[in-house]
C-alpha cells in the first residue's frame, strides 16, 4: 500500500496519529492519521518477564523501525502512555516535515 493511500475507516480517528488496535490489547497494528492516511505499522514487544516493553514504528514499506520508544515499567499505565505519546509525537513530526 502506498503512503498516499487512504483507509476507509468506520471508526473515528480522534488523534493526529492513531495506533489502531492498541487499546484493544493488540501487539501490532496500522498507524493512521486523523484523516485515515496509512503511514505504516506499529508493534509492541514485551520482554520475556513481561516487565518492560518496546514500541516500534515501521514506516510504510520499511523493514527496520524508524522510531522506537521503551516502556521501562509495564505495571505503570502512565509509563506506557508516555512512551506511546512520545512515539506518536515522533511520527507526527516526521509526517509533517
Amino acid at each position: 500500500m502506498s503512503g498516499a493511500a487512504l483507509y476507509v475507516v468506520s471508526m473515528e480517528l480522534a488523534y493526529p496519529i492513531n495506533l489502531v488496535g492498541f487499546g484493544e490489547g493488540l501487539k501490532q497494528g496500522d498507524v493512521l492519521t486523523r484523516d485515515g492516511e496509512y503511514l505504516g505499522l506499529w508493534t509492541f514487544i514485551e520482554d520475556e518477564n513481561k516487565e518492560t516493553g518496546v514500541f516500534d514504528f515501521f514506516a510504510d514499506g520499511e523493514s527496520e523501525p524508524m522510531f522506537t520508544e521503551t516502556v521501562p515499567v509495564l505495571s505503570s499505565g502512565m509509563r506506557t502512555g508516555m512512551a506511546m505519546s512520545d512515539l506518536c509525537r515522533s511520527i507526527r513530526d516526521w509526517h509533517e516535515a
